[in-house]
């Protein structure tokens, strides 16, 4: 009987003590929500909140070409924040605001950040870019023989 009781206050204490180390790792991750900075190396999901969408622009400047409208619930992928102003990559690549001049928001981050999300945004970049320097290489020689090639 004496180590029934024994053996029941051990399982008491190690239940007990993950359930303190799990109240504490969650408690943890609360307390860094939104604090991580986006990288293209570890992106941050956000999704459009306001009703009007957000603006893509070419570039950082709030004055640079527009380069698309995103919806309402759409979700992008960034990978710098600078002030309120955010570049990502997916599912366009570009810079947009992440709330207007008198502190509106536009956008917030996602409650679960997705791997797959995140590693599917960064082929689709590489892709792109892939493509933009195949491009160039070629408008600059269409034969498509690297000058440096010996043969």
């Amino acid at each position: 009987m004496v180590e029934n009781l024994s053996a029941q206050a051990v399982i008491k204490d190690k239940l007990s003590s993950a359930a303190v180390n799990l109240f504490s790792k969650v408690d943890q991750g609360l307390q860094n929500f939104g604090k991580t900075r986006p990288t293209e190396d570890s992106p941050v999901t956000y999704k459009v909140t306001h009703k009007g969408g957000a603006l893509v622009r070419d570039g950082y400047e709030t004055n640079s070409s527009q380069v698309h409208q995103l919806a309402a619930g759409e979700t992008v992928t960034i990978v710098e924040l600078v002030g309120r102003r955010a570049r990502i990559i997916s599912p366009v690549e570009g810079w947009v605001s992440t709330e207007t001049r008198d502190g509106v928001q536009i956008m917030r981050p996602c409650a679960m950040q997705r791997k797959s999300q995140h590693n599917e945004a960064f082929e689709n970049m590489f892709e792109q870019k892939f493509n933009r320097l195949k491009s160039q290489v070629q408008q600059h020689n269409p034969s498509g023989m690297d000058p440096r090639d010996p043969r």
